[in-house]
């Protein structure tokens, strides 16, 4: 299958939708789909007023998105210096294998050196499948996010 990496805002309708359906995926709490999707909505608007975001796709010859890559700039609470921070990368389940994350990672690692961020940060599930993934691309573990489920009713 061949691709092409493009800028992204054109797509970004496409993109919120992909996200919305894959991340619901992960959702460990139950919430149904139509909240879900509000939530969604309300939280990408949020993380999109701050910081400077950028978004590549990734499209098959048809114009087809096949997967995306949010990233966004910002400061290091650690560090204090430029960060770049991947929000979300994501392929389409049948286009998966052929490289279009690798090409969007790269892609969104280019734009943050040209940015001048010093670092690229990005959150997985210790369970998600991606950390051999990020691993094999030169990622490594800094810290660790520790979490405690609250008994919260809804």
């Amino acid at each position: 299958m061949e691709y092409t990496i493009v800028d992204g805002e054109r797509y970004l309708e496409e993109i919120k939708k992909l996200d919305r359906e894959i991340s619901y995926s992960f959702v460990r709490f139950s919430i149904p789909y139509e909240d879900f999707a509000k939530r969604h909505e309300e939280l990408f608007g949020e993380l999109l007023s701050h910081g400077e975001h950028k978004f590549f796709a990734a499209l098959d010859e048809k114009g087809k998105l096949l997967g995306h890559v949010w990233v966004c700039l910002t400061l290091d609470t650690v560090d204090y210096v430029k960060i770049a921070y991947i929000y979300d990368i994501e392929v389409i389940k049948k286009a998966r294998g052929l490289g279009i994350g690798s090409a969007l990672l790269r892609r969104a690692e280019a734009w943050a050196r040209e940015k001048g961020a010093k670092k690229v940060v990005l959150r997985v599930e210790v369970d998600n499948p991606a950390v051999k993934w990020y691993e094999e691309r030169g990622y490594q573990a800094r810290a660790l996010i520790m979490e405690k489920l609250l008994d919260v009713k809804n």
